[in-house]
């Protein structure tokens, strides 16, 4: 039975028992039969987590799962040295609170000697990654009907062109993964207690972490007098509020850079998250737009994109379309308020010249716009796949060929920006050396390990020496 346009969707999907996963129009009892059982589900998911982790890792480099980088160091593990870990887990950075990248860095400072810090880091966050992924599995059950796209889309985390370039395999940008998780949080529908305290949990870990998933917490309206969605909302005002507070009690350092325009935020969106949605290697996309124009490299394939969602927003259900509309309006809101508040040169796409195209590079708020895209095509895809005529289902298929062809195409990333180091463990070695030269000092004091100027972190010498409890 179908929902009136004027029902909240989920309550109309409760009452349809949300069978999303077979085709409509199957009956009642050979639904019961197809409906996967929670324990498969779960065991999918826990495999998907487990690819997608692997698939995270296998695209970095050697060099780069050897890096630290930026805060990973400088501000998250210096300063759990310097404040203990209590302190530290809620101590504001930049505006912000970011208490699951920083117990994930105290994690990995306790799971192996020092030399390993910058591994077990890159290890850990490849993990989260992959849970990321395996829980959107999980969320989507009663959002999409395909098994096939929703576990296409629980890679999409560790698929998308752009992650290696700057922010997978580090704690400093963990939260753009769990900001890919907030909306199949607030979407997903919520029956039993058990499942709406998990997610109002989950939902304050996010907030006390990323400060964005702000912006979709009016998705948590939708249906509130539902009580099994009052925990999510409990979550989001006690997360979201704590950010609120941080930034404005140790408010962000504004960098002294000319704004970017909207004519940037709009030409960017197209030649950063969209193109960055079919290759890492932006210089390339640059390089056609001086040769072929803006029209044919950026504008075209744009209006393509579009038009493809658009006709999976006409033909979708309810639920389908929920989705679809979210991850657009993630995209776009994401990549402009971004662009807005942190304005970069980098992204003055509006004002290049062409030896600037040419050196066009990915600005990191691009991959998280970019896994919003992504996701919207594979949702494309779910909708086509569920539909009965043959020509649509083979365009579902073409989706998911074009999905995967490109998550191949771009396995190998060899110009991120870690690739050159410095590597961590070599820097330990010569650290070590330096408190090993320093006479009488019985392991007090600390050394300097920079992988950068500003980014200098200071080891306790009596860590680099093994002689202190860990």
């Amino acid at each position: 039975m179908p929902c009136p346009p004027s029902a909240v969707w989920h309550h109309c999907e409760v009452l349809s028992s949300a069978r999303t996963d077979v085709p409509p129009g199957s009956a009642g009892p050979t639904e019961d039969r197809r409906r996967p059982r929670p324990l498969l589900t779960w065991l999918a998911a826990a495999g998907l987590a487990l690819l997608a982790a692997a698939v995270g890792w296998s695209r970095l480099t050697p060099q780069v799962r050897n890096t630290v980088w930026a805060e990973d160091g400088r501000f998250f593990l210096q300063e759990q040295y310097d404040l203990g870990f209590a302190a530290a887990l809620f101590h504001p950075y930049q505006g912000y609170l970011h208490v699951l990248p920083r117990a994930l860095v105290a994690l990995a400072s306790h799971l192996g000697p020092v030399e390993r810090f910058a591994v077990d880091v890159t290890a850990l966050c490849c993990l989260a990654a992959g849970v990321v992924g395996g829980a959107v599995f999980v969320l989507t059950k009663g959002l999409l009907r395909s098994v096939v796209a929703r576990s296409l889309l629980a890679l999409v985390p560790v698929i998308v062109p752009l992650a290696p370039m700057e922010i997978a395999g580090n704690a400093a940008n963990l939260h753009w993964y769990l900001l890919f998780l907030t909306p199949f949080v607030f979407l997903t529908p919520v029956r039993g207690r058990t499942r709406a305290v998990v997610l109002g949990v989950v939902t304050l870990f996010i907030g006390w972490s990323e400060i964005q998933m702000l912006a979709f917490v009016p998705l948590l309206l939708v249906g509130i007098r539902d009580r099994r969605r009052w925990p999510m909302i409990a979550g989001a005002l006690v997360g979201g509020g704590s950010q609120v507070v941080a930034t404005l009690t140790h408010p962000r350092v504004p960098a002294a850079l000319e704004p970017n325009t909207i004519g940037d935020v709009v030409l960017g969106f197209l030649a950063e998250p969209v193109a960055g949605s079919v290759t890492w290697d932006l210089t390339a996309v640059g390089e056609n737009v001086v040769t072929n124009g803006v029209l044919v490299t950026l504008v075209l394939p744009f209006v393509v994109l579009v038009a493809v969602l658009a006709a999976a927003l006409w033909l979708g259900q309810p639920g389908q379309r929920w989705v679809l509309v979210v991850l657009a309006y993630g995209a776009v809101v994401v990549w402009g308020a971004a662009l807005l508040l942190n304005p970069t040169p980098q992204a003055a796409v509006a004002h290049f010249d062409a030896d600037a195209w040419r050196s066009l590079w990915p600005v990191r708020y691009g991959a998280i716009a970019s896994m919003f895209v992504i996701a919207a095509v594979v949702v494309a895809a779910d909708v086509l796949l569920s539909r009965r005529r043959v020509v649509l289902r083979v365009a579902g298929l073409v989706l998911v060929a074009l999905v995967v062809w490109t998550a191949v195409a771009n396995a190998a990333v060899d110009r991120a920006n870690r690739q050159d180091g410095p590597f961590w463990d070599q820097q330990v070695d010569t650290a070590r050396t330096e408190c090993l030269a320093r006479p009488g000092t019985d392991g007090a004091g600390t050394a300097g390990i920079a992988p950068a100027p500003r980014w200098t972190t200071e080891i306790p010498c009596a860590l680099l020496e093994g002689d202190a409890a860990r």
